[in-house]
């Protein structure tokens, strides 16, 4: 009995389930840059990918609006229209702007509860005027299920909008049917240096972990600067401990190491 070729399983799996086989050397998805050259580049040199679902998560305070502005940032300072689903009502204006975000292309839905959200997000992701959607539940566990996601995805697909999910990471359904899973892992507070800085807040970095991705291969880390401008500068934050102060990370004005042309709250 011969064996089947490799091209045979191919059009056996394609006619089968219509086109769903990886082909090598396809090119890649089209995407919405992450407003970070590093992170872009962990993601398949594209950023995030257009018609899929992203998820960014992780714990209180790790970094996840951080990046979630930036790609705002960086959308709508290509001149596209994103738009914000707030779940929680978190969404603060002048920390948006000072993050880079054009405030007069972006659009901010604050829904009374899940139900709107999800009304919200499909009206969004459907119409196609929105290069990125992004929805902000991170506290609220019960705002997708696997119907929902399952929606968004096919009309995500249909429009190429790129759809990101903010969560905690306690979404079964999220999880399961996003492309690119993000894990915030936490901010390190970054401090000016120099004669007329020293000890004064720059800004922050946010360790990014590529948890899944079907884009590019997942496991990479990359962290990314995230500087504000109206507030660098602004506050004293020395460390209480001076035994802590060597293991806080100081930006020089020689330090390459920090992408500057990222703007982030």
């Amino acid at each position: 009995m011969l064996k089947p070729s490799v091209a045979d399983l191919r059009t056996l799996v394609e006619r089968r389930w219509h086109g769903t086989v990886a082909r090598v050397g396809a090119a890649p998805l089209p995407g919405v840059p992450t407003g970070d050259a590093a992170l872009d580049a962990a993601l398949g040199s594209n950023g995030i990918p257009r018609g899929r679902m992203t998820e960014l998560f992780g714990a209180a305070s790790s970094g996840k609006t951080t990046l979630a502005f930036a790609m705002l940032a960086a959308c709508t300072r290509a001149g596209e229209i994103a738009a914000l689903v707030d779940v929680p009502h978190a969404f603060f204006a002048p920390a948006a702007a000072a993050a880079g975000i054009d405030l007069r292309r972006l659009l901010v839905v604050q829904p009374s509860n899940g139900a709107a959200a999800r009304h919200a997000v499909d009206a969004l992701v459907r119409g196609g005027a929105c290069t990125l959607v992004a929805l902000d539940c991170a506290d609220r566990r019960d705002a997708l299920r696997a119907h929902h996601c399952a929606r968004l995805v096919g009309q995500a697909e249909k429009t190429g909008t790129a759809l990101v999910v903010i969560s905690e990471g306690d979404i079964p359904a999220v999880a399961s049917f996003a492309s690119v899973r993000l894990r915030a892992e936490g901010l390190t507070p970054c401090w000016q240096t120099g004669s007329a800085g020293s000890g004064r807040l720059a800004g922050c970095i946010v360790s990014i972990a590529v948890a899944k991705s079907r884009t590019a291969a997942p496991g990479k880390r990359v962290r990314v600067a995230a500087f504000v401008p109206d507030v660098a500068g602004t506050f004293f934050a020395e460390p209480a401990d001076p035994r802590l102060a060597p293991a806080i990370p100081h930006l020089d004005e020689t330090d390459e190491r920090h992408d500057r042309s990222l703007v982030t709250a």
